[in-house]
């Protein structure tokens, strides 16, 4: 069996069920900790990410020096990661308005 110093696999670091901000950060420790330029992050038998991990995660990574691949990404985590990067369109349900001032004297 082949060890790869660059290589990180993520729920040994934390869990198959990635959840909070903070998690993210604690991951993003690990990276920036390795010393490689690319980083290998290996999702294997993640089941499960929240909006909030994945959108840290995806912050951090822009902001990264490092070159991070991800590798045995499911659909279901890929799906999040597509969700958060690219939000659909939101619609005004309010129209705004301006409106006037009256001051009583």
């Amino acid at each position: 069996m082949i060890i790869l110093r660059n290589r990180l696999v993520v729920n040994q670091i934390l869990s198959q069920d990635l959840a909070l901000r903070h998690n993210a950060r604690v991951l993003f420790d690990r990276i920036e900790s390795v010393q490689d330029d690319t980083v290998i992050l290996d999702f294997k038998s993640v089941k499960t990410m929240t909006r909030s991990f994945a959108h840290e995660y995806l912050s951090k990574k822009s902001k990264s020096s490092k070159l991070i691949k991800e590798v045995n990404v499911s659909p279901n985590i890929r799906r999040m990661f597509n969700v958060v990067d690219n939000p659909p369109d939101k619609h005004k349900l309010v129209e705004s308005r301006t409106v006037a001032k009256f001051h009583m004297d």
